[in-house]
């Protein structure tokens, strides 16, 4: 073999190593997706924003399977996608149909996840039952529209561009994710009827497993153990998500657990329904081990005063309290406490520091 291959090889031994991140997932509008067989004329939706969020929510979604639908010449479709409907025209004006697709995650960290639309008309989608569409009409149309646009939480679309959302934080892993698109035609001329998005969902590399260390050849004496009270080091924090429980035998107290998929509108308390998931499997897990007593604490990011962001991350903490104490969890098991911002992340003011800074923990205070 050529030296030079052979170092080479030698350097990119380690690189061969390294864990590699899973391939991106490129979700797109195709005949694969799934259509609710009811149609909702004008006027008529059944659906209001907190109804189409709950979990027990009908979302008709029906056995039907969506097909391509015929659209404007003019229109921009997201490349690669093909756009759908119920049949291939509208046969009416203001027709509702419910598109639904299943995307089962696995372990790998999700890293990005970019949502690409346009619908002809208007449309909202939701993943994993929250809003991922922003809650405004496109600025390009005519006032004289708002009339038609009579759609309850409704992201109206102009046929000829395309829109981008950021939905990094919507999609969870270890669980099957829900896509819902709820979509409504002004078909004036009987074709304008169809939607066409595409999702790209990027990840991070496994971790690399823990590896166990070799056993001694000769057993060495243990020193004291350590006082239950030492606090919490920074490998000790870990995220805690639904499918994805910690190992009981690992936490001690002052161990800190960051909740993943735990959603708060901007400056508000009040828990986004997303959030339940993963608070169902906190209570869940609590309930498996009754000796564990937590704190729950808030953060926020560095923009509000600190007033204000003491007032908010505490309220945010109490929150969880309060969902895991009506799901049955006893109250001197749970405190909590807003630490504003005084605990962050990343001392900066970005919308990659303000991710990272604003969450809520928790604290294992017994065992």
């Amino acid at each position: 073999m050529p030296f030079q291959v052979i170092c080479a090889a030698f350097f990119l031994f380690p690189l061969l190593l390294t864990a590699q991140p899973r391939p991106s997932l490129v979700i797109v509008t195709d005949a694969g997706w799934d259509v609710g067989a009811t149609t909702t004329h004008f006027g008529e939706y059944p659906l209001s924003a907190e109804q189409a969020a709950a979990a027990s929510a009908d979302l008709r979604r029906g056995p039907h399977k969506a097909v391509a639908a015929e659209y404007n010449r003019n229109a921009k479709i997201v490349p690669g996608s093909v756009p759908i409907w119920r049949n291939r025209k509208s046969t009416s004006e203001g027709e509702a149909y419910y598109f639904h697709r299943a995307v089962p995650l696995g372990p790998d960290p999700v890293r990005k996840a970019t949502l690409e639309i346009n619908a002809d008309d208007v449309a909202r989608v939701y993943i994993n039952q929250r809003l991922a569409t922003a809650e405004k009409r496109d600025g390009t149309l005519k006032d004289g529209y708002d009339v038609w646009f009579n759609f309850r939480s409704v992201s109206g679309f102009t046929y000829s561009r395309l829109y981008t959302y950021d939905v990094t934080d919507y999609f969870f892993t270890h669980v099957t994710n829900t896509v819902l698109v709820e979509a409504v035609s002004l078909a004036f001329d009987g074709s304008h009827a169809n939607f066409s998005a595409k999702i790209v969902i990027e990840f991070d590399p496994l971790p690399p497993p823990v590896k166990a260390k070799p056993a001694a050849a000769k057993a060495k004496p243990r020193p004291p153990a350590a006082p239950a009270t030492t606090p919490a080091t920074a490998a000790d924090k870990v995220i805690f998500e639904a499918g994805s429980d910690p190992e009981y035998a690992t936490l001690r107290p002052g161990s800190v657990l960051e909740l993943g998929h735990v959603f708060f509108k901007a400056d508000q308390f009040q828990l986004d329904s997303a959030s339940y998931l993963t608070l169902s499997a906190l209570a869940g897990f609590m309930q498996r081990y009754p000796g564990l007593k937590i704190e729950v604490g808030g953060h926020t990011n560095l923009r509000p005063n600190e007033h204000f962001a003491a007032e908010l991350s505490a309220n945010r903490a109490m929150a969880v309290r309060r969902y895991l104490l009506d799901k049955g969890i006893s109250a001197d098991r749970v405190t909590h406490r807003g630490y504003g911002k005084t605990q962050p992340r990343i001392r900066a003011l970005s919308k990659e520091a303000d991710r990272a800074n604003q969450r809520v923990e928790i604290k294992v205070l017994e065992k």
